[in-house]
C-alpha cells in the first residue's frame, strides 16, 4: 500500500527463488520474496517508508547438518540475499542514507532455560543434546501468518514455498481478515487485526512500546532490531538468562550491497557444526528440497 506495508508474517521458509531443475533453468513459479524486494524497491523511489518483518525458524525442522536441511539453508541465504542486493541498489540509485536492513529484516525465535532432565538421555553427539545441555532452546516456527498495515491478516497451513504456491501439489487453506467501519472502505486500523500484531509483538519481543505503533517507521525498525540483537546475545552467551525476549535477530549480517555472511564466530549455527548459510549438496537434486 501507498503507507508501506508493516508486515509480520511466520513461515517455515523465505520462499526458495531458486533453479529447482537438474539443468539449473529457475524454474520456480511463484515469486514472492521477489514482490516484497521489488515494492520496497518502489517505495525507496517514491521516498516513502516500507518495513518488512519476516519470521522463520533458526533451522528447518531435523538434523541441521543433514545433506536436505543444509541445501534448504543454502537456497534460504540465496534467496535471502537476491532480495538485499534489490534492495540495496535501490537505495543507492535514490541516493538515500540507509542500509538495506532499515526496510527488511529477518527474525527467529529462542529462549534460554536450564537443561532439562532429558537432556542427560539424548544422543551425546546430537545437535539437540548439546543445545539441551547448554540450555538453548529453538522455538521453532509453524504458524503461517501475516498481517499488513494493521488493517489485514491472513492466517493458514500454506508455506511460502514451491510446493504450497504452485496449486498443483500441496492442498492448503487460509483465511483472510479486514476491518471495516460504517462502509467496507471505512478499513479501521486500530481494531483486531491491530490488536493480533501488538499481541505477537508484545509475546515475542518481551513488551510493546509507542515506537511500536507505526512499525513501518525507521526507528521502530531499528529499535526492534537492537532488541531483537540483545536478545540473541542473550541466546549464544555461556550464562543462561531467561529474562531475554523470545524474539531473536536471525544470525546474518547484511552489507551495504545487500551480500549477507554469517554472524557466529565459526559461521555455523550454535551447538552445532552446520553452517548458517547452508552448503549446496554434490549428489541431491535441487528438486528434493524444494
Amino acid at each position: 500500500t501507498e503507507a508501506g506495508v508493516k508486515a509480520v508474517v511466520s513461515t517455515q521458509s523465505t520462499g526458495i527463488m531458486r533453479p529447482f531443475s537438474l539443468n539449473k533453468r529457475p524454474r520456480c513459479n511463484h515469486l514472492i520474496p521477489v514482490e516484497i524486494a521489488e515494492q520496497i524497491c518502489e517505495m525507496i523511489h517514491k521516498g516513502k517508508r516500507f518495513a518488512a518483518y519476516i519470521l522463520i525458524p533458526l533451522f528447518p525442522e531435523g538434523n541441521p547438518h543433514a545433506a536436505h536441511i543444509q541445501e534448504i539453508l543454502y537456497w534460504q541465504a540465496k534467496t535471502m540475499s537476491m532480495m538485499y542486493k534489490k534492495i540495496a541498489k535501490a537505495i543507492d540509485k535514490a541516493g538515500v542514507a540507509a542500509e538495506p536492513t532499515d526496510y527488511l529484516n529477518f527474525f527467529c525465535l529462542g529462549k534460554r532455560e536450564s537443561p532439562p532432565p532429558s537432556a542427560q538421555i539424548l544422543a551425546e553427539d546430537s545437535p539437540a543434546a548439546a543445545m539441551a545441555q547448554n540450555g538453548r532452546a529453538m522455538i521453532y516456527v509453524h504458524s503461517k501468518a501475516m498481517v499488513v498495515d494493521d488493517i489485514y491478516a491472513v492466517v493458514g497451513s500454506a508455506n511460502i514455498n514451491q510446493r504450497s504456491m504452485d496449486g498443483r501439489r500441496d492442498t492448503e487453506i487460509a483465511v483472510g481478515c479486514f476491518e471495516t467501519g460504517e462502509s467496507e472502505a471505512d478499513l479501521v486500523t486500530d481494531g483486531h487485526v491491530q490488536g493480533l500484531r501488538k499481541g505477537l509483538w508484545t509475546e515475542h519481543v518481551g513488551c510493546y512500546e509507542e515506537v511500536f505503533n507505526r512499525p513501518e517507521s525507521i526507528e521502530c525498525v531499528r529499535r526492534v532490531r537492537e532488541i531483537a540483537a540483545d536478545n540473541w546475545n542473550s541466546y549464544v552467551k555461556k550464562e543462561i538468562d531467561s529474562s531475554a525476549g523470545h524474539l531473536l535477530l536471525y544470525p546474518i549480517r547484511v552489507k551495504k550491497d545487500g551480500e549477507i555472511k554469517p554472524n557466529t564466530g565459526t559461521g555455523n549455527f550454535p551447538d552445532t557444526s552446520a553452517p548458517i548459510l547452508g552448503a549446496k549438496s554434490s549428489y541431491l537434486p535441487s528438486r528434493l528440497t524444494v
